[in-house]
């Protein structure tokens, strides 16, 4: 992966050689953090592009840039807009209406429905702070790089984490208390560790 520095230069000596090592580089990247909000593969995709379009049609303003927090931050505000035409459009539903309500499970219960309901309780979570859950736990971001990434203070980042922890502390209690001992080996237990 090519350091953010050869990424200016390459924007500086060749723009064409600059995007296509930018796409080659981070368009997977672009892809997952967009589908982790819109949850549609092909969506996902198509924004991803849009993103990158935007960045060519940009490319003069790029000096200076951090480029993966850059694209970072434009995937999530492409995924967010995107969202928010469809809900004004009528397209999007309140995500209570087809979505399930978190129970306790019967012990048969597989780890995709676990995953899936563990999905659910942070979906429904408020937007900022499931942007930054999903920041902090997906991405591996630190505090720090998701203030700077946002443009926020890292105490805000702080505080929006402890609300979506309480909260899905709350949404999963009676689930978890289930499901601790199956979990133990799963790659989904980490994360519940966090709660």
């Amino acid at each position: 992966m090519p350091e953010n520095a050869q990424l200016q230069q390459l924007l500086q000596e060749n723009e064409e050689v600059f995007m296509e090592t930018l796409f080659r580089t981070y368009f997977s990247f672009v892809c997952k953090t967009i589908y982790r909000i819109v949850q549609d593969n092909a969506t996902a995709e198509d924004l991803a592009q849009d993103v990158f379009i935007k960045i060519w049609n940009r490319r003069s303003e790029l000096h200076q840039v951090y480029f993966k927090a850059y694209l970072q931050r434009a995937g999530i505000n492409m995924a967010l807009d995107h969202l928010d035409k469809n809900k004004r459009k009528g397209v999007h539903m309140p995500i209570e209406e087809y979505m399930e309500p978190v129970q306790a499970a019967p012990a048969g219960q597989s780890l995709q429905q676990t995953t899936r309901h563990i999905q659910q309780a942070i979906d429904k979570l408020p937007e900022k702070c499931r942007e930054i859950f999903i920041l902090s736990r997906y991405e591996e971001m630190s505090y720090r790089e998701i203030a700077a990434t946002l443009k926020i203070s890292v105490k805000t980042v702080e505080n929006q984490m402890i609300t979506a922890l309480k909260k899905l502390r709350v949404s999963l209690q009676d689930y978890l208390q289930i499901f601790i001992l199956f979990l133990a080996g799963s790659a989904i237990y980490p994360l519940l560790l966090q709660f």
